[in-house]
C-alpha cells in the first residue's frame, strides 16, 4: 500500500491563480472534482467559505469545466489535469517541515502513538497553502481506512487523558456551521462530541481519514438517479466507514417523514463532507434528510441519500433534538 501521488480529497490545485480544495476519491479520468477556496482579489486573496459562493464562482468562471456525470447523478466542477497549473500535496515533506509547530507536534504524537506510517498522515488546509496565522487551525489528513481506525482509537485515548479537548470557542463553531440550518445549540452539542474535531495547545485542530482509491465503494461505472428529496427516523445498523470522509452509513427505515422511502427497508447514507463524519453510531436512532438516489451497478439497484447539498440536509441523532 501506497499514499496517494493524484489528487483526491486533502489536495489541493491551483488554476489561474484561484485556489481549489479537491474533493472526494473518486475521480473521473482526466480530471479532478474541486471547489474554489481561495480566489484572486485586488492582488491577494479572498477565502470561499460557503459551498454555494464556491459552486457559483465555478460555474461563472470556469463554465466549460462543469459537467454531467453519470456516476454522480449530476453536474460536477472537474477541471481536466492538463489545465492545472499546481499541486499540492498535503503528504509533500517538503512543506511538511514548514508547519507550525503545533501542527507539527499533534503529527508527530499520533503517528508515535498509533504506529502508523508517518507517509500517510499530513497536513492540509491553510498550513498546506502557507495561509495561516498564529490562529489558523490545524487541519489533519490521514490516508487509508486501516491507518484512520489506528489514528482515531489514539484520538480517543488523547481526549480521555485531556491532551485533546472538546471545540469550545464559539466563533470557530459558528464560522463551520454556515451552511448548515441545525440551530446553534444543537450544531455545537454535536461538534463538541466529535474526537476528529477538538482543541490541542489552545488551537482548534480537525482531523479527516480517506480511503484510499484501491480501497474505495463507489465505481465510475455506477449509475446515479435523483429521486426527489426524502426525510425518515431510523436506526443506524452500519457505522463501518462513519469516521471517513466521504462517509457512509447503513440506516434501518422505521418512520417516512417524506419522499420515497418505505418502513423496514435499509438505505444507504453518503456524504463526501467532513461535517457528517462521527454523526451516528451503530443503534442509535438518527433524523435522516437528504436527496433520494438509486444506484444501478452490474444489474443490481440500491438506494440512498446524498447529504451535503442543501442547509437542511442531516443525519442526527434523536436525542440532539
Amino acid at each position: 500500500m501506497e499514499p496517494p501521488i493524484h489528487p483526491i480529497e486533502g489536495f489541493y490545485v491551483e488554476i489561474e491563480e484561484t485556489i481549489m480544495a479537491v474533493k472526494g476519491v473518486l475521480q473521473p479520468p482526466g480530471r479532478v472534482i474541486a471547489l474554489p477556496t481561495y480566489i484572486p482579489l485586488d492582488g491577494g486573496f479572498r477565502r470561499i467559505r460557503r459551498l454555494e459562493e464556491s459552486l457559483k464562482y465555478f460555474i461563472e468562471r470556469y463554465p466549460e469545466y462543469y459537467d454531467w456525470f453519470d456516476f454522480a447523478g449530476r453536474r460536477l466542477p472537474a477541471p481536466p489535469l492538463d489545465a492545472i497549473d499546481k499541486v499540492y500535496n498535503p503528504l509533500s515533506m517538503r512543506r511538511l517541515r514548514g508547519i507550525s509547530p503545533e501542527a507539527e507536534e499533534l503529527r508527530r504524537i499520533l503517528i508515535r502513538e498509533s504506529g502508523v506510517d508517518e507517509r500517510f498522515v499530513g497536513v492540509t488546509g491553510s498550513i498546506l497553502l502557507e495561509r495561516c496565522s498564529p490562529k489558523s487551525d490545524i487541519d489533519l489528513i490521514v490516508y487509508g481506512i486501516e491507518n484512520g481506525k489506528r489514528i482515531y482509537e489514539s484520538m480517543r485515548r488523547l481526549r480521555r487523558s485531556g491532551r485533546l479537548l472538546p471545540l469550545n470557542d464559539y466563533y470557530d463553531l459558528r464560522k463551520s456551521r454556515l451552511d448548515s440550518s441545525l440551530p446553534l445549540k444543537t450544531w455545537i452539542s454535536v461538534e463538541r462530541s466529535k474526537i476528529l474535531a477538538g482543541m490541542f495547545s489552545g488551537k482548534v485542530y480537525t482531523a479527516k481519514i480517506v480511503p484510499l482509491p484501491s480501497e474505495y465503494w463507489e465505481s465510475l461505472d455506477q449509475k446515479c438517479v435523483e429521486m426527489g428529496s426524502a426525510g425518515f427516523i431510523g436506526e443506524v445498523i452500519d457505522d463501518k466507514y462513519s469516521i471517513l470522509t466521504p462517509n457512509r452509513y447503513s440506516v434501518s427505515v422505521k418512520r417516512r417523514l417524506f419522499g420515497e422511502v418505505k418502513e423496514g427497508e435499509v438505505i444507504e447514507i453518503f456524504s463526501m463532507r467532513s461535517r457528517f463524519a462521527e454523526a451516528a453510531s451503530c443503534g442509535e436512532w438518527v433524523k435522516v434528510v437528504g436527496r433520494l438516489e438509486i444506484i444501478e451497478l452490474d444489474g443490481m439497484r440500491r438506494k440512498r441519500i446524498f447529504l451535503g447539498n442543501d442547509r437542511d440536509d442531516v443525519i442526527i441523532p434523536l436525542h440532539y433534538i
